[in-house]
Parts: structure tokens; C-alpha cells; sequence
């Protein structure tokens, strides 16, 4: 087992779908309806692994005390079936939140997402298990891979559950069962399945080739006439990689800043805000992993944005630029050598802050430092554009990083067959790669202009022009409920 493990650690896509205690009055461990559903779950594999180590190992027994002790009331404006109190306290102790959470999981395999027009239920399970470490430092130990309780020591058990679970998880999302409601998703209008490829929801096999699905591209004008790109002649231009809800990137980007502590403010309308976003750096040594070293330096001191995809869009991204890759590599969960124990696949400790309730997830305030130890892809492009008339030198030159993240649910960040260091790319249309299902993060980094002592090659603000989308109106439907929807 231990073999088997370690092997699908560097093979996999380190994910787990997380998600809330489906019915928290069920008791204890071991009842024969829990047991059942255990069993009959295609997650089974994972599920009787969690339960071997829980019985075995009192570390791990020990662990899930450590974490119920530690958690935390909700913000103001989250609540539950009435209650404002953190869901996971209704398990009343460390082994009942054991049994609640191998409850969850039986349930959470096999969760189909639904839409109605703006709404999706998508995120609801992934914000429910957020509260079990929201600003809770033993939660944030136990899924990241370090014991609780001596976080010197690695603790494994759960980091290796999730590699587990995402393995039966992901089998399952390929399966023909996990097609029950893409009939839905393709008949919702805003889908907008007539710019994909295949239009007939029966052309689907599974839910992530429909999650993953193609724009039609025409081999003749060599775009996507559904995405068509600003002024691709201009070289100066910047376009986003994919569909996402996009802001500026207000963190110091800096070579290796070193351990910082995140100032927070609880905010009375509703989530928590960072009280000084710009004394939480970004290190360009951890974000950028194995990028030679000189690639690395041109960074400090940039700026940068961040694009994040939802559940209900396209799940392809592009080059953003004109220009070559100088460097491309998937970088697994923890393996950047900042924490030989963090595994990466959870820990955000600040959901609110990261997809807060007005819908503006990855908004200037977010801490986008936690993201450095998840899976992720670094791809590193060299750009060449004019400079204005008569000023040497003719041409200017900089950086630009692509770095797919992949979140909670998504372990995955598949790079497209062409991504390659010296491959030319063009903007809006050479593919870089998809995820598969969960939400989805694409941080894109800005050097300083190379010989300028630290000119910015952008303004970090989102900058668009007329008749380019800035945004949807919403329907006023919710989306369909789950076992984890909130109030």
C-alpha cells in the first residue's frame, strides 16, 4: 500500500474533492447505514484506507481531536440550516468528526454539479470542508501532510487519502454515470454550447470530456470565432488566456521573501479582508519551482494578474502574449521545498477571503501566496515588442509567467502536446492546457522591462477597451441545493 501510494503521489494530480458532513446527526462511526454507503460508494478504496489508518494509528486518532478543538465560528453572513455555529462542531468530538468526514466522502464521490443560468452548485461541497480549517491551523496541518499536534513530524494519512479519493474520484467523472445532468448543463443558455465543438449533450461520455470541452476553431482564419482576439497585430496588446473573473495582482512580488504572518480584519459586511495585502510577498523562488535561476530574478519586483476560472466556463487557457517559451514544467503539490511535509492540495485557511459572497473571487486583497505549494504549471514566455519611434532601443523586451493552479478539487493541470521551451506562441490562440473539473486559477506574472533598473511592463490594473466584455448579468435564480448549500 505504502508503494502504491508513493507512486501515486508523483504520478497523480493531487486533488480531493472536499466538501461539507453530510448528515452531521448520524452519530458515530461504524452504523450500518454509514457503512453501507461506504460500500457502495466508487470511492470505497480511499474510504477503507482513511478508516484502516484511523483505527490503527492513534497519531492520526489524536490528529482529528486536534482539529475539532481548534475549529472556529463562522464569519458573519454564513449559516447554516439557521445556525451560524461551524457545521463540523455538530460531530462533538475528534472521532465523531472522523465519522462525519468518512460520511462525506461516501456522499461527495458521486455529487454531480447542477446549473441554473448564473448559479452552479459546484463550489458549495468545497466551501463546506473550508470551515474545518478556516482559520484553523490544526485543519490546515492535517490536509496539508504535517501532524497536528508536532508540526515537525510529517502525518500523512490524510494527504494520502485525498491522492487516494482523487484517484477513485477522477474514475468516476470519466465514467458514463457521471453523465446524469450534462443533458442540463448543454440546454442551459448561458453555457453558450453552440461556440463548442460538440453541441449534443449524447456526444459526451463522460462529465470531463463535457468539462474540458472544445471551442470550434477555424483552420482557415487560424482563431476561435467565438473568443475573437483585440487587435492581434498590435504587439503591445495583452489578452486573457481564458474565460474568468479577472483582477489586479496587489501582492509584492519578491525573490524569496521569507515566512510573513497575514494580518486579517473581520469585515462586518460579511467575509474577511487582508489588512495590508502588500506586506504578504509572493516569492518567485517558491511560485516559479524549477524555472532556471536567472528566469527566476527577472521577475522581482513585477506585478501581475489573476484569472479564475468558474465551474460554468470554458476550462481551456491560451497564451496571453506574442512570443517563445523560455521555460515550461508541471510542478506537483509541495514539491517547491518549502515544507518537505506540505502536500498543497488544501490549506486555503481564508475561504471568505478567496471566494467571498459578492462573487468576486480572487479579488485585490487575496492572499495568493497560499497557492504556491498547489499543483500547478509554470510556463515562461520571452517578449519582444516595439518601442516607441526613435527611442533606443528599437525593441523592448520582458516576461511573462502562465501558472496554472490547480485548486481543491482540481489536481490536474494538463498542458497542451505543443507547450515546449522554444516554441513561438500567439496570443489568444496557441493553447497552453485545461483543467479538469473543480475551480480553477491562472496567476500570469509581469517582469520588469529588461534594462530599465525596474520599469513596469503593465500597469497592474485590468485594462480593456469598448466593446470587449467586462462582465454578465446575472439571472436572479439560485443555483440548485446540495447536502452543503448555505443559507
Amino acid at each position: 500500500m505504502t508503494e502504491y501510494i508513493i507512486n501515486a503521489r508523483r504520478a497523480g494530480r493531487l486533488a480531493a474533492l472536499a466538501g461539507g458532513v453530510w448528515l452531521l446527526g448520524m452519530a458515530a462511526a461504524g452504523t450500518a447505514q454509514a457503512q453501507a454507503e461506504e460500500a457502495a460508494s466508487p470511492c470505497a478504496p480511499s474510504l477503507d484506507y482513511l478508516a484502516e489508518e484511523y483505527e490503527n494509528d492513534p497519531r492520526t486518532r489524536a490528529a482529528f481531536d486536534a482539529v475539532y478543538d481548534g475549529l472556529q465560528p463562522l464569519p458573519p453572513g454564513y449559516a447554516y440550516d439557521g445556525s451560524t455555529d461551524n457545521p463540523w462542531a455538530a460531530a462533538g468530538s475528534g472521532e465523531g468528526l472522523f465519522a462525519a468526514v468518512q460520511e462525506f466522502y461516501a456522499e461527495v464521490c458521486t455529487l454531480l454539479p447542477q446549473i441554473v443560468g448564473t448559479n452552479d452548485n459546484a463550489l458549495d461541497s468545497i466551501q463546506y470542508f473550508a470551515w474545518l480549517y478556516y482559520h484553523n491551523e490544526a485543519g490546515v496541518r492535517l490536509v496539508s501532510g504535517i501532524d497536528p499536534n508536532d508540526p515537525d513530524q510529517p502525518l500523512e494519512t490524510v494527504a494520502n487519502f485525498l491522492i487516494l479519493f482523487n484517484d477513485d474520484y477522477l474514475a468516476y467523472m470519466n465514467s458514463p454515470e457521471s453523465t446524469t445532468y450534462v443533458p442540463e448543463w448543454v440546454a442551459d443558455p448561458r453555457i453558450e454550447i453552440e461556440d463548442y465543438v460538440i453541441q449534443d449533450p449524447e456526444g459526451y461520455d463522460n462529465w470531463n470530456a463535457f468539462f474540458a470541452r472544445n471551442l470550434i476553431f477555424d483552420p482557415e482564419t487560424g482563431t476561435y470565432p467565438s473568443r475573437p482576439v483585440t487587435m492581434p497585430d498590435r504587439d503591445y496588446v495583452i489578452v486573457s488566456p481564458t474565460d474568468c473573473i479577472m483582477n489586479p495582482l496587489v501582492q509584492v512580488v519578491e525573490r524569496d521573501p521569507g515566512p510573513v504572518t497575514r494580518q486579517l480584519l473581520e469585515n462586518p459586511l460579511q467575509q474577511d479582508t487582508v489588512l495590508d495585502v502588500k506586506g504578504i510577498p509572493m516569492s518567485v523562488e517558491a511560485l516559479l519551482a524549477n524555472a532556471p535561476q536567472d528566469l527566476k530574478d527577472a521577475f522581482t519586483g513585477g506585478t501581475g494578474l489573476s484569472c479564475v476560472l468558474m465551474p460554468n466556463t470554458y476550462h481551456h487557457f491560451h497564451s496571453p502574449v506574442d512570443g517563445v517559451i523560455e521555460y515550461a514544467e508541471i510542478v506537483e503539490a509541495g514539491t517547491d521545498g518549502a515544507n518537505p511535509y506540505a502536500y498543497g492540495t488544501f490549506g486555503y485557511s481564508d475561504w471568505p477571503n478567496w471566494v467571498p459572497l459578492d462573487g468576486n473571487v480572487g479579488r485585490p486583497g487575496t492572499d495568493f501566496s497560499q497557492f504556491q505549494g498547489f499543483q500547478r504549471g509554470v510556463i515562461i514566455i520571452r517578449v519582444t515588442y516595439a518601442n516607441l519611434p526613435g527611442e533606443e532601443p528599437a525593441e523592448l523586451t520582458g516576461y511573462v509567467a502562465s501558472i496554472p493552479v490547480g485548486l481543491d478539487t482540481v489536481g490536474s493541470v494538463v498542458f497542451a502536446d505543443d507547450v515546449m521551451e522554444g516554441a513561438e506562441v500567439t496570443k489568444g490562440v496557441t493553447p497552453f492546457g485545461n483543467f479538469l473539473f473543480g475551480g480553477s486559477l491562472n496567476i500570469l506574472l509581469f517582469s520588469p522591462i529588461q534594462g530599465t533598473n525596474g520599469a513596469e511592463m503593465i500597469s497592474p490594473a485590468v485594462q480593456t477597451r469598448m466593446g470587449n466584455q467586462i462582465g454578465i448579468l446575472n439571472t436572479p435564480y439560485p443555483a440548485p441545493e446540495t447536502p452543503w448549500t448555505p443559507d
